[in-house]
């Protein structure tokens, strides 16, 4: 099995390097941006002229808060405001190999588009999370955990009142991996797309584990250990043994094994490294 973790010896670090890279520049320019809003404002103020001539069209104070609304909205795309290392609300950023970025308010869009006519009460409530989602990123980049954790509650809510299973699943990509919604078939986690990877086979009474593997320009962000905690919590709610063997993909070197060990020990797994890297976690392990 193997998480994909990015470490700074693998193929994915650079790639996980330039969305924090992305990350920081994008929130530089809105904070600059910013800034010249509030700088415009008091120039008008010093001036003497009606405050309402600064906000016709043209004026200085209308264009620096047209482009700094237009970085506001590029925020999503490189996921500021997302923790490092830890998956959740804000996580996600721009993926070369899909062609476009990740985030929740792409999903969002995405989702009321779809659902708008056939759902119009749930994607109104969508709208509005987005708009959270838009004002929690600078917020929660400059440390409000608060808003976070706020726009975290609401994401669950409509997760929950989701119309139906392909939704909530779409949703729940966004959420902690302790928050996810737990399907009625576990089978149903098994996944291959442009973000993971998940490969398993159930049996009578156990998961024998496969892989895990994260797209390489998501690694490092937590995508990996979410997906795993929704796993365990399934195969804890169906009382079911997970087992597997660490067979790292990510890179090759030495220190591979006993770092992916590592990560297995954190979720609850008991590791036999000398036993070819067996894993085992029983129901009644608790993930960390």
């Amino acid at each position: 099995m193997s998480e994909g973790r990015s470490l700074p010896e693998a193929p994915g670090f650079e790639r996980a390097h330039e969305l924090l890279e992305r990350r920081q520049q994008a929130l530089c320019n809105y904070l600059a941006a910013s800034g010249d809003v509030a700088g415009s404002r008091i120039r008008a103020n010093l001036t003497g002229w009606r405050r309402w001539l600064h906000r016709l069209p043209g004026s200085s104070i209308a264009n620096a808060t047209g482009r700094r609304d237009v970085l506001l909205r590029e925020l999503a795309q490189h996921g500021v405001g997302a923790d490092d290392r830890r998956w959740g609300v804000l996580s996600g950023g721009y993926i070369r190999s899909r062609g476009s970025s990740f985030g929740l308010e792409f999903t969002l869009a995405d989702l009321i588009t779809e659902y708008e006519t056939t759902d119009p009460h749930w994607t109104r409530q969508l709208r509005v999370l987005a708009a959270l989602a838009e004002q929690t990123r600078p917020l929660a980049a400059l440390g409000d955990r608060v808003a976070v954790a706020d726009l975290t509650e609401q994401l669950v809510a409509l997760t929950r009142a989701a119309p139906d299973e392909a939704a909530r699943g779409r949703l729940a990509d966004h959420l902690p991996g302790v928050l996810r919604p737990l399907p009625a078939d576990i089978e149903s986690l098994r996944r291959s797309d442009d973000l993971v990877d998940v490969v398993f086979d159930v049996y009578a009474d156990t998961i024998k584990l496969d892989n895990i593997t994260v797209n390489p320009e998501l690694r490092g962000t937590g995508l990996g250990s979410a997906v795993l905690q929704q796993l365990c919590r399934a195969a804890d709610a169906h009382h079911l043994t997970v087992v597997g063997q660490l067979v790292p993909t990510y890179r090759d070197d030495d220190s591979a094994v006993p770092m992916l060990a590592a990560w297995c020990r954190k979720h609850g797994f008991a590791v036999n490294e000398r036993l070819g890297g067996r894993i085992s976690r029983t129901p009644a392990s608790v993930s960390s």
